[in-house]
C-alpha cells in the first residue's frame, strides 16, 4: 500500500476514498470545537473549565498540526506539484498561521493579536469538498467579470478622493476640531460612500450637506451595482452547472440504454 498516495487521495480527492469524508468530516467537528472553545475562554464566568479548555485546545492544535504535515507529506505524491509551492498557497498559508500563535507560546511570544489568528481556523472549513466546489465556482465568476469590478472599484476611489478635498474645505473653518485634516475627511467619505454614518463626523456647512447628500445616493447606487452583477452572474454559473450535470446524467442513462439493447441483441442472436 502506498502511504503516500493514499493520503494525496484523502485529502486532496476525499470523495474518491472510503475514508475520504468520514476524515473531512472528523476535521470539520475538530475545527467547529476549536472555535467554540475559543469563544468559551473568553467568558469569566466559565472559568472554572478553563483548564479543560486549554486541555481541548492543545488537542485541536495537535491534530491540526498532524493535518499539515501530513498534506505537506503527501502532496509529493503529485509531481506536477512542488512542495515549496504547495505550502505557500492560500489554504496552506491559513492552516500555518491558525496553528502557528499556540507554538510562539513556548517562545514568551504571546500578543493578544496572535490568540485573535486562531479565528483563521474557521476558513479551513473551504477545503471541504462542497465549499471548495463553491470557492472554485466563486473564483471563476471574478475572474470572468474582473473588468466590471475593477471599474467599479476605480470609480468609487475616484469619488472619494474628489469629494474630500471639497468637503474639507468647506468645512475646516466650521468644524476644525473634527475635520482636522484631508485624511480624517477621506474617513467620513468612505464611511458615509458605505451608508454606514457613525455620527461621529458630519457636515454642518450647507455645500458640505448638498455634498454628503450626493455621498450617500451614489453609495446606495454603486453598492447595489456591483451586488447585482455579482447575484446574476452567480445564479447564471449555478445554472449552468446543473444543465452541464443534468446533461451528463443524460449521456450516461443513453449508454446504459444502448449497452442493454446491444446485450439484448446479442442475446437474441
Amino acid at each position: 500500500m502506498n502511504i503516500k498516495k493514499e493520503l494525496y487521495t484523502i485529502f486532496e480527492k476525499p470523495k474518491k476514498h472510503k475514508y475520504g469524508i468520514l476524515i473531512q468530516s472528523l476535521i470539520f467537528l475538530n475545527i467547529a470545537i476549536s472555535i467554540i472553545v475559543m469563544f468559551l475562554q473568553t467568558e469569566k464566568n466559565l472559568s472554572e473549565y478553563f483548564d479543560i479548555f486549554k486541555i481541548i485546545n492543545t488537542i485541536n492544535v495537535l491534530l491540526f498540526t498532524l493535518e499539515y504535515i501530513l498534506r505537506v507529506y503527501a502532496v509529493g505524491f503529485n509531481p506536477r506539484t512542488k512542495r515549496i509551492k504547495y505550502m505557500t498557497r492560500p489554504m496552506m498559508l491559513i492552516d500555518l498561521i491558525a496553528i502557528l500563535p499556540f507554538y510562539l507560546t513556548f517562545f514568551n511570544v504571546d500578543f493578544g493579536f496572535l490568540r485573535a489568528l486562531r479565528i483563521l481556523r474557521i476558513f479551513k472549513l473551504f477545503r471541504l469538498a462542497k465549499f471548495a466546489e463553491f470557492d472554485g465556482l466563486v473564483l471563476s465568476l471574478l475572474k470572468e467579470k474582473k473588468e466590471e469590478f475593477i471599474f467599479i472599484v476605480i470609480t468609487l476611489l475616484i469619488l472619494i478622493i474628489t469629494i474630500t478635498p471639497l468637503v474639507y474645505y468647506f468645512e475646516k473653518d466650521a468644524q476644525p476640531e473634527v475635520f482636522t485634516s484631508m485624511g480624517t475627511t477621506m474617513w467620513w467619505a468612505v464611511i458615509t460612500f458605505t451608508t454606514v454614518g457613525y455620527g461621529d463626523m458630519y457636515p454642518v456647512t450647507l455645500m458640505g450637506r448638498i455634498l454628503t447628500t450626493f455621498v450617500s445616493f451614489l453609495g446606495i447606487a454603486f453598492y447595489a451595482i456591483p451586488g447585482s452583477i455579482f447575484t446574476s452572474a452567480l445564479l447564471e454559473k449555478i445554472n449552468d452547472k446543473k444543465q452541464r450535470k443534468l446533461e451528463e446524467k443524460e449521456r450516461e442513462n443513453s449508454r446504459i440504454q444502448k449497452a442493454k439493447e446491444i446485450k439484448k441483441e446479442n442475446t437474441e442472436l
